[in-house]
């Protein structure tokens, strides 16, 4: 006995409908067949193929979701480890600072007046904080590494993932050039044909839209890494080139033409740490972009249709659907997972852009786009002073004491914008995240529920099917 049960996978919905699509009960493969001649038996055999598909196609849908649950892990003691650390190296830079414009200060019109213990211990202050923040992106880009070897070895590599995306397509357009055979030979005429081609339809959007859904990810987290790596090495090349600085400002205190390379060391730092976003942005877009032109490449797939446009398509099968004189229970369960899914539409999407959201919130000071740049150009003032000072007005201690005490003025301010924007983006993305935990809506939620309800449909319709 045939029964057919209608199945389509969500443009972006982690539920079970991920591909409703009417399919055949029985395991009979009618693909070695010749075609029979009526337009009954061709349904029948069509069926069997639909089933092929649809299973085809909710595997594939589970691997892609376990996919981003893997290739997007991101270890928990990260999300506070690097904000604290960076924070702490900005803290210790404030207190160099703030000690030094005291300093400054006190010997404003006598720079004999200066301490040279505490100009000394302001000094190996900034030492310390260079060391934590070049040190916490060096422990970064190794966690990153780790992470990498990781999916290497998993089922979700690049050779792998590729492979296994790319076999499950192969088989489902396969078997839809067979499908469409069979239906060509169905008369124009017959009641059922053109059910059988939004069928059709629906199944080779299904197959472009998991496609398409593997392809943006996958091109998205290689651009993320390369994004985040490269900050990192401009990030641990700017604290080590404060710390350059700072090993030379405790050099100078025995041998003065020391203080000669402090102003170009700290100037080069200074603009590395305004460039830092722009370029890691850039960097991450062009990988991103190479590897969306590779995937286009190798896993064709032709652009979604806007969600209006398939929940018509949608809405005419169910109106099919309830129209047919057989049908069975088993048909409303199908009209039920449509419903389920036209209510979920847009949940890839949502999921895409609730990471994207999260991931941005997540930047300290110096990878924000907004932030980095005034801090960088203070600091970089700050440079410009002291070279000034030491290469201008050496032999003019007084005028060398005040332009230090301005180049101090203009860092207090960057290195407080930069103590200010790291908590207050690591508060904005707790309880953006908490919200979203709230509202049952954040991507590892919404993902496994995603894969779950996969995985009941799969048992569904195989149990259906039996």
């Amino acid at each position: 006995m045939l029964v057919s049960i209608n199945i389509a996978c969500p443009i972006a919905d982690p539920s079970p409908v991920h591909a409703a699509e009417p399919l055949l009960l029985s395991e009979i493969d009618n693909s070695s067949r010749q075609p029979e001649s009526s337009s009954a038996s061709l349904e029948n055999q069509i069926r069997t193929f639909d089933r092929q598909i649809f299973l085809k196609l909710v595997q594939l849908a589970m691997y892609n979701v376990r996919y981003q649950q893997n290739i997007n892990h991101y270890a928990r003691w990260r999300k506070w480890f690097y904000p604290v650390a960076q924070e702490s190296a900005y803290g210790c830079l404030l207190a160099f600072s703030v000690s030094d414009l005291s300093q400054r200060a006190r010997g404003w019109k006598d720079p004999s007046k200066v301490s040279p213990t505490s100009t000394k211990q302001a000094i190996e202050g900034a030492m310390v904080g260079s060391l934590i923040g070049g040190t916490s992106s060096m422990i970064e880009l190794a966690a990153n590494g780790a992470e990498a070897v990781r999916v290497r070895r998993s089922e979700f590599s690049a050779t792998k993932s590729m492979s296994t995306v790319q076999s499950a397509l192969n088989f489902i357009d396969e078997k839809l050039a067979r499908r469409h055979a069979l239906m060509l030979q169905i008369d124009q005429r017959s009641p059922g044909r053109e059910l059988v081609e939004l069928k059709e339809e629906l199944l080779r959007y299904e197959r472009d839209r998991l496609a398409f859904e593997f392809k943006r990810w996958n091109a998205h987290s290689r651009g993320l890494v390369w994004n985040k790596n490269t900050f990192y090495l401009i990030n641990s090349a700017v604290n080590f080139s404060r710390f350059s600085a700072a090993t030379l400002a405790l050099k100078s205190f025995t041998a003065p033409g020391a203080s000669g390379g402090i102003g170009p060391v700290l100037t080069v730092a200074a603009s590395l740490a305004g460039l830092g976003p722009a370029a890691s942005s850039a960097v991450g877009n062009c990988i991103k972009k190479h590897q969306q032109n590779k995937l286009d490449k190798e896993l064709p797939s032709a652009p979604p249709l806007p969600p209006a446009q398939i929940k018509v398509k949608f809405e005419r099968l169910n109106t099919l659907l309830e129209s047919d004189e057989a049908n069975t229970d088993k048909q409303r369960l199908a009209k039920e997972l449509i419903h389920l899914r036209e209510e979920k539409l847009a949940l890839d999407t949502l999921i895409f852009a609730e990471e994207r959201n999260i991931e941005r919130s997540r930047l300290v000071a110096g990878q924000q786009a907004l932030v980095a740049p005034p801090i960088s150009s203070m600091g970089l003032a700050s440079a410009i002073l002291s070279t000034v000072g030491y290469h201008g007005f050496r032999n003019q201690p007084i005028i060398n004491n005040k332009l230090s005490y301005a180049g101090d003025a203009c860092a207090i301010p960057a290195e407080s914008i930069a103590l200010i924007a790291t908590p207050a983006a690591a508060m904005r993305t707790y309880l953006y995240e908490k919200n979203l935990r709230k509202k049952n809506e954040h991507p590892e939620q919404l993902l496994s529920k995603r894969l779950k309800d996969l995985q009941e449909l799969e048992v569904m319709v195989t149990e259906a099917w039996q």
